[in-house]
């Protein structure tokens, strides 16, 4: 579904921000991309979405290719209209429309009108408290609610591919679970692909197919999520996980402390 290949990024033409990442996401599966703040999560997903302009990010080398076409050079409405949608960090949703205008704006790119209805009710089915609220201004929604409102926006528009950005952030353990519960629900239930973009590792790797680990703009390792849940350094450093009696030195403690954000 989702092929991206040997990508490399510059921002502002000078900084290299991904250095030649390649990543894929099959049809129907949900792939976890793990990485601390600043290591190019939200730059490789704002690339595969075509807003790189507006961010002063360009393509120096590599493709990215979404369901047998190359989009490298696609705006991001186009790329919208042939069903790869992103869900961006921090929610975004317009504050001071009501739930249900909000889900109106995530349908304008429906060719087939008369699906307004039946997707208006799948999200219902989703997320039956957006349903309760439908009448309400967007922005006094809590934030579980609002990355609620979030997901069901993108799902509106009937997407093959849909990549969420940090949708964790910010959110309370419980909201989290719940969310991430609803998520692999939307993949399973109507085969809808999901890139997941995440510092929290283990609600990643809890839902998704297959994983990839980035650092500093680079992959550095990848396997399916069992495999990563299993590796003696992702259980340490990203999931918090230590083998009893174990002992470190002072320049792994340092190690694991630089890694501690990864901790949920």
């Amino acid at each position: 579904m989702l092929t991206v290949t040997n990508l490399e990024i510059t921002y502002n033409d000078i900084i290299l921000a991904l250095k030649g990442i390649s990543l894929r996401v099959p049809k129907g599966r949900i792939v976890a991309l793990l990485g601390a703040n600043g290591a190019g999560k939200s730059t490789t997903i704002r690339t595969i979405s075509g807003i790189r302009k507006t961010l002063d990010l360009k393509i120096e080398d590599g493709q990215v290719e979404f369901d047998g076409q190359v989009i490298n050079d696609l705006e991001p409405h186009e790329i919208v209209a042939i069903g790869l949608m992103q869900v961006p960090e921090g929610r975004r949703i317009f504050a001071e429309l009501t739930v249900e205008e909000n889900l109106i704006i995530g349908s304008y790119s429906l060719s087939d009108r008369r699906k307004f209805v039946q997707n208006l009710e799948r999200a219902f089915t989703y997320f039956p408290i957006l349903k309760a609220r439908r009448d309400q201004m967007a922005g006094y929604l809590s934030g579980g609610e609002q990355q609620m409102l979030a997901i069901a926006r993108a799902l509106m528009a009937d997407p093959k591919l849909v990549m969420l950005d940090e949708p964790s952030l910010g959110l309370a353990p419980l909201v989290v679970q719940e969310i991430f519960e609803i998520i692999s629900r939307i993949n399973q239930d109507e085969g809808v692909g999901i890139l997941l973009v995440e510092q929290n590792a283990t609600a990643a790797l809890s839902i998704a197919h297959h994983g990839y680990i980035i650092e500093t703009g680079r992959i550095m390792l990848e396997g399916t999520s069992e495999a990563l849940k299993e590796n003696r350094d992702i259980r340490e450093f990203y999931l918090g996980l230590t083998e009893v009696g174990a002992k470190k030195s002072f320049r792994d403690v340092k190690h694991y402390k630089r890694r501690k954000r990864w901790l949920s």
